[in-house]
């Protein structure tokens, strides 16, 4: 057994993970808590990646923004904290699940192409690279979505 499958093992023996294996009410609770907090993300990022593409013109880009981006954060910190919960039920399950082991990979390249956007002032030019860059983040949200769905059935 390798050191990290023995880290999971160990995980896996937490009082709270026993906890959310054997409650009726925890895992789904938990996963509710996730796919809305996705759900809250993804509709903040399309809101806003459709004002990048040009719709509602009369709707000043950065206040939006303003809006959206802190919502779509906090969103992600429910989703991930619900997330990481529902992960130490089953820790050495769900890490050797392809779809899960995607659905991170997705989550960081969505995160790095976020930060990439900030950084270049996409939000004021939006120009050519800023619509690639947003339509890539809401490729990638999808595929997050999609592989969160997989992960129950590979």
């Amino acid at each position: 057994m390798s050191v990290f499958n023995g880290v999971l093992v160990a995980i896996e023996a937490w009082p709270l993970s026993d906890a959310i294996r054997r409650s009726v009410w925890a895992y789904p609770a938990l996963e509710t808590i996730h796919i809305a907090a996705f759900s809250v993300v993804f509709g903040s990022l399309v809101v806003l990646e459709l004002r990048v593409f040009g719709a509602a013109p009369a709707l000043p880009l950065p206040p939006l923004a303003r809006l959206a981006v802190p919502l779509a954060l906090t969103a992600f910190a429910a989703a991930a904290i619900a997330g990481a919960l529902m992960l130490i039920s089953s820790a050495t399950e769900i890490v050797s699940n392809i779809a899960f082991q995607i659905k991170l990979g997705l989550i960081v390249t969505a995160g790095a192409n976020a930060l990439w956007f900030h950084r270049r002032g996409s939000l004021v030019l939006h120009d050519g690279v800023a619509k690639v860059q947003s339509l890539l983040s809401l490729l990638f949200w999808l595929g997050v979505i999609t592989c969160g769905r997989l992960i129950a059935y590979v």
